[in-house]
C-alpha cells in the first residue's frame, strides 16, 4: 500500500473512492491492519508534537510535527511506539494514585530515540525502555516515569523542580544533565551527574543522597554506593556504543539481557570472578558481543532462539 494514501487518509484528505481501497487492503489480512495501525500510531505522535506547538503554552517547544511526520514515513523500522489516551500509572511507581501521564513512547530492541519535551528539556531512551509523561507540565513540579535507561538534559526552572521517578528510586533536579539507568524487572540502580545537582530520593525512608558533578551513584549489595568517572564513555550509548570498565561479567550480563530483551541464565560459578572492559556497537547484536566476552574469558554459551535465552556454562 502507498505509504502516501495513508498519510493522506489519516489526515483526513481522501476521496470516497480512496477510502475504499484503503478499507479494502486494511481488512484483506492481520498483517495489513498491523501495518496501519503502526502509521496510525506514527500520525497520533506526530499530532501529539503539533498540539504542543499550537497549545498557546508559553514553555519553549522545539519539536516540529512536519519534520517528525518525514522522519517517521520514512523508515523502515519501528524506532518508537506512542500510546496516546490517558495512562495511570501504577502506585507502586509513583505512590500518588491520582497522578496522570497522557504520553508513553517504548523504545523497541536495538533502538534509541530523541525527544524534547514541553519544557524543552531533552532527553534520550535507550534500547527496551519506556517513559510516562504529560502533554504539558501543569502544577508546581515537572514529573515523568522511567523504566530503563534515559539521558536528561532538563531545562532549568528554579519554580518548577524536575523529578524522574523509577521503580526502585526518585530523583530530583532544578537543571542539568545526567543519565538514569533504572529498568523496572533488574535489581541494577545507576544516576550518574555530568553537570548541575542531583538528589536521589528513597521512596521507603527519607533518606536522600545528593550527588556532585562527575559523580555516580549504583545499588550494590541492596545499598547505594558514590564513586567517581573521569569520561563520559558511559554514556557513548546515546551513539550506539555501549561501554564496559571493569565491570563485573555478571553485571554486563544483566545490562545485556536489557538492551537486547533475551534472558541470560549463567551457571558458571567462576563467571563472577570475571571482568569485562571493552566497547561494543550496538548493531552488532548481543551474539556478536557474547562471542568477544566469550574469547576473553574461560566460559561457554548456548543460544535458544526460540526460548530467547542464552545459557552460559
Amino acid at each position: 500500500m502507498n505509504q502516501n494514501l495513508i498519510h493522506k487518509y489519516l489526515k483526513g484528505e481522501t476521496t470516497p473512492s480512496e477510502n475504499q481501497e484503503l478499507m479494502s487492503w486494511i481488512e484483506a489480512n492481520a498483517e495489513n491492519r498491523k501495518e496501519f495501525l503502526r502509521y496510525r500510531r506514527l500520525y497520533d505522535a506526530a499530532i501529539w508534537n503539533e498540539a504542543a506547538l499550537s497549545s498557546g503554552n508559553t514553555e519553549k517547544r522545539t519539536v516540529k510535527s512536519v519534520t517528525f511526520i518525514r522522519r517517521w514515513m520514512q523508515v523502515a523500522a519501528i524506532i518508537a511506539i506512542v500510546i496516546t489516551g490517558t495512562l495511570f500509572i501504577q502506585k507502586r511507581i509513583l505512590n500518588t494514585p491520582e497522578n496522570i501521564f497522557t504520553q508513553t513512547i517504548e523504545v523497541p530492541q536495538g533502538q534509541r530515540v530523541n525527544l524534547t519535551l514541553s519544557d524543552g528539556t531533552k532527553v534520550t531512551l535507550n534500547s527496551n525502555t519506556k517513559l510516562h509523561f504529560p502533554s504539558n507540565f501543569s502544577g508546581n513540579k515537572r514529573t515523568v516515569v522511567l523504566d530503563g535507561e534515559g539521558f536528561f538534559e532538563v531545562a532549568h526552572n528554579k519554580n518548577k523542580p524536575f523529578h524522574v521517578l523509577t521503580a526502585k528510586y526518585d530523583i530530583k533536579v532544578l537543571g542539568t544533565t545526567f543519565n538514569v539507568l533504572a529498568y523496572n524487572n533488574s535489581d541494577i540502580f545507576e544516576t550518574s551527574l555530568l553537570e548541575g545537582s542531583v538528589c536521589i530520593e528513597d521512596k521507603k525512608t527519607t533518606d536522600n543522597l545528593q550527588l556532585k558533578p562527575k559523580q555516580r551513584v549504583s545499588l550494590v549489595s541492596g545499598k547505594l554506593t558514590t564513586t567517581n568517572f573521569e569520561t563520559d564513555d558511559d554514556f557513548l550509548w546515546r551513539n550506539g556504543i555501549y561501554v564496559f570498565k571493569n565491570e563485573p561479567l555478571t553485571t554486563v550480563f544483566k545490562k545485556l539481557e536489557q538492551y537486547y530483551q533475551v534472558s541470560i541464565e549463567v551457571k558458571s560459578k567462576m563467571i563472577s570472578s570475571y571482568k569485562c572492559t571493552g566497547k561494543f556497537r550496538q548493531k552488532e547484536g548481543i551474539e556478536h558481543i557474547i562471542k568477544v566476552l566469550q574469547n576473553a574469558n574461560d566460559f561457554s554459551y548456548k543460544r535458544d532462539e526460540e526460548k530467547n535465552t542464552i545459557v552460559v556454562f
